[in-house]
């Protein structure tokens, strides 16, 4: 069993190992609280912005949808009129500098896939910065709202709204705090959100409904020919949940013969992607896409997905917003 499955055993699973692993997650607990509480009486200092700022986030480790959450958000706002601008801590991204703006030249090794993607799709002011108030003192003389991408857990930056993204399936695993579990919170965090989303599972009481639905399968070389329906690929995912990208293909008739799993927001070797699409075409996912756009690869494609929200969401969002602004 590899580390990866291993941890997935422990966190998702019945494992006993997970029991040695408690003593560290009582110190984890213990100086994420201690942190919390400097923060609550400003012992440490946060950034308050003098626009209205939305947190997208989650309390458990790996990707449960947060992006087209801030992707439909953004936009939604765009829509309305609101100059958006998304803050990021660009994970895995080197940019010259922070903070950063990403614009539609720079290279995805300088602002990640997830900013990348959300400027693609929106077409929002990007900016990461691992120190998230340091964007958002730059955002703000750009924008009239500011959402952050992940962040929950990032109290040095003062928020107006909270949103909370949970896998609907997997919910908060076992339980537990990092590392016996995959919980950076613990679930006590879902009750003090303003909004708990639930990304595809059954819904509990205060649960806001979501799905993720596939826009299309589109070729990387505009180019190429459409994929014929029922087509014989291999899927390529690098995100926190594989299992659900090869659920969605699998849903839209395609039979996959082959997979390439990589790391959440881990690129895979260019050579070995050039070898592999010989024999079927390669699928996958938006955000592995803009890590190899202008690679040259050939016979591939991608799938984007947007998040599905309640229209009373987003009109209740905006109102609160509004409000904010005008309190400002």
């Amino acid at each position: 069993m590899s580390l990866e499955n291993r941890i997935k055993d422990i966190w998702f699973g019945n494992s006993c190992w997970k029991y040695p692993l408690l003593p560290l997650s009582a110190l984890y607990a213990a100086v994420t609280s201690v942190r919390r509480f400097l923060y609550r009486r400003n012992i440490l200092k946060s950034y308050r912005s003098s626009i209205p700022v939305i947190v997208v986030g989650n309390i458990m480790v790996g990707g449960n949808g947060k992006t087209p959450v801030v992707v439909g958000i953004a936009d939604y706002f765009r829509k309305n009129g609101f100059r958006v601008a998304v803050v990021s801590r660009g994970y895995k991204a080197h940019p010259p500098a922070y903070p950063y703006e990403v614009t539609a030249e720079s290279p995805a090794e300088h602002s990640g896939d997830e900013p990348k993607l959300i400027l693609k799709r929106t077409g929002a002011a990007v900016i990461i910065d691992p120190v998230r108030s340091r964007a958002a003192a730059l955002a703000e003389k750009q924008a009239d709202v500011i959402i952050t991408d992940d962040g929950l857990q990032h109290y040095a930056l003062k928020r107006d709204v909270e949103i909370i993204v949970m896998d609907g399936i997997r919910r908060t695993g076992n339980g537990h705090l990092f590392p016996a579990g995959p919980l950076r919170e613990g679930e006590w965090r879902l009750k003090s959100a303003d909004y708990l989303i639930n990304n595809g599972g059954e819904l509990r009481e205060g649960e806001i409904p979501m799905k993720l639905e596939a826009d299309g399968v589109l070729p990387v070389d505009e180019t190429l020919s459409p994929l014929p329906d029922g087509a014989e690929i291999i899927a390529l995912a690098g995100i926190g949940s594989p299992a659900r990208f090869y659920d969605t293909l699998s849903g839209m008739g395609y039979r996959i013969v082959r997979t390439i799993e990589i790391g959440d927001h881990e690129k895979a070797d260019i050579k070995l992607l050039m070898n592999e699409e010989r024999d079927y075409p390669l699928v996958m996912t938006e955000k592995d896409f803009v890590k190899y756009t202008g690679c040259g690869l050939k016979n591939s494609y991608y799938v984007p997905v947007s998040a599905v929200l309640p229209e009373n969401f987003y009109g209740e969002l905006l109102s609160k917003v509004k409000q904010l602004s005008a309190g400002k």
